[in-house]
């Protein structure tokens, strides 16, 4: 699941995730996200957060997984912006 209020990214992301054979859903807001979260429970395997959505001052993806603890302070649970379609891939990849 991709979790980001702005649509381009969202889109862009997808697009890069689904040419390499991973299924995606999106979600623009938290209220979104966690209802899709219970309408496919057991079936999201990892969660791209944008930490600069409203009240963040971030620029990154947050990656966990939907049964885990949240953040462990790890910068490796981060995919700094602007990344390549590789590095996501790549990223996404190692956390699945």
């Amino acid at each position: 699941m991709i979790v980001d209020d702005e649509v381009a990214i969202l889109e862009k992301v997808k697009a890069f995730l689904e040419s390499d054979e991973v299924d995606v859903v999106t979600a623009n807001n938290s209220r979104q996200a966690l209802e899709l979260m219970m309408e496919k429970e057991g079936k999201i395997d990892l969660i791209l957060i944008d930490t600069q959505m409203p009240c963040s001052d971030k620029t990154a993806l947050f990656s966990m997984k939907p049964d885990s603890k949240l953040a462990t302070g790890k910068t490796d649970t981060f995919l700094q912006k602007p990344f390549t379609k590789e590095q996501l891939v790549n990223f996404v990849k190692e956390k699945i």
